[in-house]
């Protein structure tokens, strides 16, 4: 497609058009296929059908895709490295962010609340600061995702961070075990594996050469 524009087109084309355009613009921002397509008008199968009859259509959906994949990429970078911002709960409940005078005390507005008594007292509050739309301010932290850092890096050096594992085996004595322990019913059992002990050690026994 090339996001080329046409120069004689139907009415239905030039919607077609404009739908292909609002979808790639769409994925390019990181949407699904599904959620391009209904933010275009138009349900998966639709768009599938553009890909296999349009070649410039199908080159243009996988620049789109590289596009919000690498921006994707891009936030995942940023939430592992800088994190995301959390509110800070204490006691179960939000923790507000007071306004100050110019020497970092609190500033104390005075106001009235009921005495229990039918009447009413004054009594000094601090005054909660405010964000920039007037909605109440709380205190907040950024947090740092572990789990995001360690597939970023697994993902940029596979070799280096991948996941290693291995058990090793071996009879009493430091002896190699048979390759299939016979007296545990033709399975290799591991050890701690076998609620009994005890017959683990007597299969280990019997299937040791050499014993």
């Amino acid at each position: 497609m090339g996001r080329k524009a046409a120069t004689k087109a139907t009415p239905e084309k030039e919607v077609n058009e404009l739908a292909m355009l609002v979808f790639l613009s769409a994925v390019s921002d990181g949407a699904t296929i599904g959620e391009a397509a209904h933010e275009a008008g138009v349900n998966r199968k639709t768009v599938y059908r553009w890909k296999e009859s349009d070649a410039d259509f199908a080159e243009a959906w996988d620049e789109s895709l590289e596009e919000g994949t690498e921006l994707l990429e891009r936030e995942a970078v940023r939430r592992a490295v800088h994190g995301v911002e959390e509110p800070v709960i204490y006691q179960g409940q939000l923790t507000p962010v007071w306004e100050t005078n110019p020497d970092g005390t609190p500033r104390m507005v005075e106001t009235e609340v009921p005495d229990g008594q039918g009447g009413m007292t004054k009594v000094r509050k601090p005054v909660q600061a405010r964000n920039p739309d007037g909605s109440p301010k709380y205190l907040t932290i950024n947090r740092p995702s572990d789990t995001l850092m360690i597939f970023m890096l697994k993902a940029r050096r596979p070799n280096t961070y991948r996941e290693r594992g291995a058990v090793e085996l071996s009879a009493p004595g430091g002896k190699p075990l048979a390759p299939v322990v016979a007296a545990a019913g033709g399975v290799l059992v591991v050890p701690g594996m076998m609620a009994d002990p005890a017959a683990w050690a007597d299969a280990v026994k019997k299937a040791t050469p050499g014993e």
